[in-house]
């Protein structure tokens, strides 16, 4: 199965890649252009907006059991009669996105005119959950705002140690499975079946 949606061909000289992310957050869903300025229009009509001042460095796909965390940045110099997005921000607390999912997309592009009138959609290719929002005031003026996020495995570490037993069948879904009584609990045999 390909990455690339059907007609699309990653080799002509035209392609490019938009680097999108969606934000789930208690008042709904936003959508950023990472690294870009502008606005761009998908083809299910969801408008994301571009800021080169917005970053998402290292990401990394979980392999051979790491949960890799990662986190999306957003560094500016504030203007003071736009309001302290800071103080709205830390109002909201942690709550407003832990545990929601942040989904880095990347949108194909196979020719100029697509960045106006788009003909794929955007692939969903990365999910990770709100963990935390941390907040740099760097002297008088420039300040960070960064949103901290786990791979959506991160907890499978901490996994119940349940077995195929009636009793942590029961504890599972609260309604005991009689017939696992007879699921074998050792691999010895009096008498091998082959050989």
């Amino acid at each position: 199965m390909s990455f690339f949606p059907v007609g699309f061909n990653p080799r002509d000289p035209s392609v490019g890649l938009l680097d999108l992310v969606s934000i789930d957050t208690v008042d709904g869903v936003f959508r950023f252009i990472l690294g870009g300025d502008g606005r761009f229009v998908d083809v299910d009509g969801h408008a994301w907006i571009g800021c080169q001042l917005l970053e998402a460095p290292d990401l990394q796909v979980s392999l051979n059991g790491t949960a890799p965390a990662g986190s999306i940045s957003l560094t500016y110099i504030p203007d003071p009669s736009d309001g302290d997005l800071v103080a709205e921000l830390r109002a909201l607390g942690t709550e407003y996105i832990l545990d929601r999912e942040i989904v880095f997309w990347v949108q194909p592009i196979g020719a100029m005119a697509e960045f106006h009138a788009p003909v794929h959609a955007p692939i969903r290719w990365l999910t990770r959950k709100g963990a935390s929002v941390a907040f740099d005031l760097s002297g008088p003026m420039e300040r960070r705002i960064t949103l901290n996020f786990e791979s959506i495995g991160a907890g499978r570490n901490t996994a119940s140690r349940l077995t195929n037993t009636t009793n942590d069948h029961a504890a599972l879904i609260g309604e005991a499975n009689s017939s696992l009584r007879f699921a074998p609990t050792d691999t010895f045999q009096e008498q091998k079946l082959f050989g």
